[in-house]
């Protein structure tokens, strides 16, 4: 085939070659293809989902288990008795399988298993997007690559992302219709999709954004396509609408006194000054991230795909058109929210590409309409791809790429497991390694023959996502929070011993002795167990990072809130080290927590102070 981009075939053009004649069009085979990918990474990811034996992120997945307990109890929305504050859609699923299932120990491999269904479901709406470019086995590959990143790890969480994976997934695809034909109907199915992936989580409000970037993009690249006229212009008040109603909204709250900055609710913080050169450094990481994550070839066919479908779009094309329009303002605004975080303090001065991965899909997409019109290589095109792909990775810092980050940093998992096995005398390294993966699959995309190339690219793809899975499914599997219980202890060690209806209150003391165990048995145990709803903090400890109360040691041992206001409980659970006035109900975890019955105001014993506490938990 042609390399000479002004030959290369219109991605229309180029299926509607591929179909076949009309008395066999109706092909059914892609959909059911699609249909087995689906079950078959369902079934997959149920499976190892299995080997997770308690929550991984804290305090995330408690928070959320917390919610949907207040739900089923019928105390609305609330997290410890305070607003929640988060998106609800996750909470309200996890609380219909919560009383299906009767108690978060019964219910908990169901809620991976509903996050395994979740994810394998946006197979769908990725082959549609893809469907629009290229013909059906095409996109079932599209399909496939984007169920098989190692992202899926999230299942295994008791978290948003595979609920907002599935949920951006089709509001990406419904931008994309809207902008081939943007009804007033398909306006409002941008909007609808927007407000369910907001309310899984409020930072894909960007998605409205998205849509009109992309709206705006898509007239620059299609100006034959822009309105003529007030007419044209006014069947756009679908999307003009939710923007006046959000100003007037906001400007009422500031009105009634409530600050700008809670007005974003539990991401108030967020309300601030942002470094633009930060926000840059974070975005350039992050494409890095993409690059490495996505084993290089994507990102070095991308300079090509969006020349090829922009004069596609010029020439007529309106579903090229919208691609690329689609793919520039998601990846732009989807990207610099996510790099703008990080560049916050709450970032942690670390990659996220936990945030960003509901884009990876359009990166997919566009390697497969690349393969499927016969792997153009024109040469400036090709010399920018190669360039990118070259420099993005080697930008990043190997540290950023290479850590223990969990699903934060996913492609972490594959790296630090090579920085590992290199370690020692010599000049090889985790970097050099590094260098030569993305040296290697930048020149096999340029340079291997095209019949062997076809092939060869999606293995590698495939190959890399594979082995990236493989090592963070094991980095889940192997986490250390797996202690708290082994041996076969008791996970609602609490719930089994009160009534369902009696509060009982977590209090933790962050002391020299401390370990990583304890934390882990604080967090997993008001994670599977209900009856706890309520969380205080001796002064000096670092807050658990949800709704909790201080408390100070007063000089008769009374846990005080300020002076004069007991902290007052009916059952606590706590370190084993410290001692409380009252009856000792039960003792559970591998490290030893200790269930109390006080009912009323809580003692501790034998001390007078915060600091003698402490001394008391360690000996």
């Amino acid at each position: 085939m042609t390399t000479d981009l002004e030959t290369v075939p219109h991605p229309d053009a180029a299926s509607a070659e591929r179909e076949p004649p009309p008395a066999t069009r109706r092909d059914l085979r892609p959909a059911i293809a699609l249909g087995l990918v689906t079950v078959g990474a369902f079934a997959l990811y149920s499976l190892l989902s299995l080997f997770i034996g308690g929550p991984r992120v804290h305090p995330d997945e408690v928070r959320y288990v917390i919610a949907a307990s207040s739900l089923v109890e019928g105390e609305g929305l609330t997290l410890r008795g305070a607003d929640y504050g988060f998106g609800p859609l996750l909470a309200l699923m996890l609380a219909g399988i919560l009383r299906v299932a009767g108690s978060v120990d019964s219910a908990y491999d169901w809620f991976k298993a509903a996050n395994a269904l979740l994810f394998a479901l946006t197979a769908v709406p990725v082959y549609l997007v893809a469907r629009r470019l290229v013909s059906g086995w095409w996109a079932v590959l599209a399909a496939a690559l984007a169920v098989a990143i190692p992202s899926s790890i999230s299942v295994a969480t008791v978290m948003t992302e595979s609920l907002s994976y599935v949920a951006t997934a089709w509001a990406l695809y419904a931008i994309m219709i809207a902008l081939e034909r943007p009804s007033v109907l398909r306006q409002f199915a941008v909007l609808a999709a927007t407000a369910v992936a907001f309310l899984t989580r409020p930072q894909f409000g960007i998605l409205y954004v998205t849509w009109v970037g992309a709206l705006g993009a898509f007239w620059v690249i299609a100006p034959w396509a822009r309105p003529r006229g007030r007419a044209e212009l006014v069947r756009f008040w679908p999307t003009v609408l939710p923007l006046a109603l959000a100003v007037l909204a906001f400007v009422a709250r500031l009105a009634s006194g409530v600050s700008a900055s809670h007005s974003l609710g539990a991401y108030w913080e967020l309300w601030r000054g942002y470094d633009p050169l930060q926000v840059g450094k974070w975005f350039v990481y992050h494409l890095g991230d993409f690059a490495v994550y996505l084993a290089i070839v994507p990102v070095a066919v991308a300079p090509i795909v969006l020349v090829v479908l922009t004069r596609a779009g010029r020439a007529g094309s309106r579903s090229a058109a919208a691609f690329v329009a689609l793919f520039a303002s998601a990846n732009v605004s989807g990207l610099l929210v996510v790099a703008a975080f990080t560049s916050t303090p709450w970032g942690y001065d670390r990659l996220h590409d936990r945030y960003g991965f509901y884009l990876l899909p359009l990166w997919l997409v566009g390697l497969v309409v690349w393969l499927a019109a016969g792997l153009p290589r024109p040469l400036l095109a090709t010399a920018i791809g190669a360039v990118v792909a070259l420099a993005l990775p080697l930008i990043l810092p190997f540290g950023q790429l290479a850590n223990e980050a969990g699903i934060d940093t996913v492609p972490g998992a594959l790296w630090v497991r090579v920085e590992a096995e290199l370690a020692g005398p010599g000049p090889a390294s985790g970097r050099l390694a590094l260098g030569l993966f993305v040296v290697g699959l930048v020149a096999a995309t340029f340079l291997l023959p095209r019949r062997i190339a076809r092939v060869a690219l999606p293995v590698a793809v495939a190959a890399t996502f594979a082995a990236t899975s493989y090592l963070a499914w094991q980095r889940m599997i192997e986490a250390p929070e797996d202690q708290v219980f082994a041996g076969g202890l008791e996970r609602a060690w609490i719930d089994d011993r009160v009534s369902a209806d009696a509060p009982v209150t977590k209090l933790y003391l962050d002391t020299p002795c401390g370990s990583a165990l304890e934390r882990h048995a604080q967090f997993l145990t008001e994670f599977f167990n209900s009856t706890v709803d309520r969380a205080a903090y001796v002064r000096g400890s670092v807050p658990d990072g949800l709704p909790s109360e201080r408390v100070d040691v007063s000089p008769s041992g009374l846990l005080e809130k300020s002076p004069g206001n007991p902290l007052v409980a009916d059952y606590v659970f706590t370190q084993p080290g410290i001692r409380l006035a009252g009856s000792r109900i039960a003792e559970g975890t591998n490290a030893h927590l200790v269930l109390w019955h006080v009912g009323g105001p809580v003692h501790v014993v034998g001390v007078a102070s915060n600091a003698q506490l402490r001394r008391q938990a360690c000996a």
